[in-house]
C-alpha cells in the first residue's frame, strides 16, 4: 500500500488516500459519485503526519460506463 495526497477534484473526495500499488504510479483514477476522477503525479511531495507523500493533481473527470 502507498499513501498519496490529491489536490483538486470534486468536493468531499478526501485529500489523503491509501492505494494498492507496488510503486507510486504516474496516474491514478478513483470512482466517485458515478464518475472516474483522474489525477496525475506532480513530482512534488508534502509532509503529512511525519511522512513525505507524493502529490497528485486533478486533471479531468469521465462518466462511468454501465
Amino acid at each position: 500500500m502507498i499513501t498519496i495526497v490529491v489536490e483538486g477534484g470534486p468536493e468531499g473526495l478526501g485529500r489523503v488516500w491509501e492505494i494498492d500499488a507496488p510503486v507510486v504510479p504516474e496516474r491514478w483514477v478513483v470512482a466517485f459519485y458515478g464518475r472516474h476522477q483522474h489525477y496525475e503525479r506532480t513530482g512534488a511531495t508534502v509532509l503529512v503526519e511525519g511522512r513525505q507523500l507524493s502529490v497528485f493533481q486533478f486533471t479531468y473527470s469521465t462518466a462511468i460506463a454501465e
